[in-house]
């Protein structure tokens, strides 16, 4: 389970600019726009990893001949976000959205965005990769309910959090203080993935 609860949490972590648009909608938008906007995320990370979960484990049974390749294109592609959270922009202001939508509007658009993004599934199965969790479990079905659950409560802990910090206090803290915190993020993320893609090595040794 403490393998899903990493996974999670990293994946929702990666999700840099849903975490920024979650703050903006909270300093501009109502307590139920950002709760649909947050909720469209977690639901958006636990559709990736619902496919990636219980494939990784058919891969890694199935295909174990290839356990090498696969833990190289996870160096690959943890390696790849590291980089682009180095170059990823800072935040400079949270008061930029102008007219929001409906909250249903939101949802469906954070929604749509986010399962849209072409790396979360390579991302998602990179992570878990890199976690081992089909190195210190055994590749089964009796092991993919455990991860799940784990992965549950890491995606719900993290949009849970933000999501209720965004609608008690992104009106009521100052700007450059949540603009200074988001931005402490990127730097985080980048030596986070790097220190994966280090595990992804150890583990394909």
């Amino acid at each position: 389970m403490i393998e899903g609860i990493t996974a999670g949490l990293i994946l929702s972590l990666a999700l840099f600019p849903g975490t920024v648009w979650l703050a903006k909608v909270g300093v501009v938008g109502t307590k139920r726009q950002v709760f649909a906007v947050g909720l469209a995320f977690a639901l958006s990370q636990m559709a990736w990893l619902s496919v990636a979960i219980p494939g990784l484990m058919m891969m890694s049974k199935h295909l174990s001949f290839v356990r090498f390749g696969m833990h190289l294109f996870a160096v690959f592609v943890l390696g790849y976000m590291a980089i682009k959270f180095v170059r990823t922009r800072r935040v400079a202001v949270l008061d930029d959205t102008g007219e929001l939508p409906t909250a249903r509007v939101l949802f469906r658009t954070a929604f749509n965005r986010s399962l849209a993004m072409p790396m979360r599934l390579p991302m998602a199965m990179a992570v878990l990769l890199a976690t081992g969790v089909y190195v210190n479990h055994p590749p089964s079905w009796q092991v993919v309910p455990a991860v799940m659950l784990g992965a549950l409560l890491g995606v719900g802990w993290w949009w849970g959090q933000f999501t209720v910090l965004s609608v008690f206090f992104a009106k009521r803290v100052p700007a450059r203080i949540t603009i200074k915190s988001l931005n402490k993020i990127r730097p985080f993320c980048a030596v986070l993935f790097c220190l994966l893609s280090l595990m992804a090595v150890l583990f394909a040794a």
